[in-house]
């Protein structure tokens, strides 16, 4: 398995909403320079976590997008969002099946093989759902993740919060 693009991009806009002033929504033009992500493709992963209830937007003058208050966001809410449910193991073939055919009570076999693969899926969206976007924020930044920023004017607040980071 691995992260797709889109993934991990939307993961990425998670972690600067959380890092975003919660009284200001980021603007998508923003979101799109700093990830160098199309505008066209940013407002496909935008909806999504929209849709998915992750992020709040807003739009017209001021607008933009923040992070839902209050929520606790995982990695696996974030690729649910992206991707639907974790299936790494989606079996869309029988070919389990095919190779046993005209064997007694394939069946019955078969339906164990499918719960034994299916925990890899359940062990996986486990881990996923263990991880969440403050977690990540926390690990990049340690004390100083309650640090927020208005990425519309980042350059003036790199300048302004890097006193913090040094060392």
């Amino acid at each position: 398995m691995h992260l797709t693009k889109s993934t991990e991009q939307a993961i990425c806009i998670m972690v600067m909403l959380y890092l975003q002033d919660r009284h200001v929504f980021l603007n998508s033009k923003e979101i799109s320079q700093r990830l160098n992500i199309s505008p066209t493709y940013l407002k496909k992963i935008m909806r999504k976590l929209v849709v998915n209830d992750l992020v709040k937007a807003n739009t017209g003058i001021g607008g933009g997008y923040k992070y839902k208050s209050n929520k606790k966001v995982t990695l696996y809410d974030v690729y649910v969002a992206l991707n639907d449910e974790v299936e790494i193991f989606a079996l869309k073939t029988d070919y389990v099946s095919k190779i046993f055919e005209g064997a007694l009570a394939v069946d019955k076999r078969y339906s164990k093989y499918l719960k034994k693969v299916n925990t890899v899926n359940k062990a996986i969206k486990s881990s996923l759902e263990e991880i969440t976007i403050e977690n990540l924020v926390e690990d990049i930044l340690e004390e100083n993740s309650k640090i927020r920023l208005d990425w519309n004017n980042w350059e003036d607040e790199f300048e302004r919060v890097n006193v913090f980071f040094k060392g």
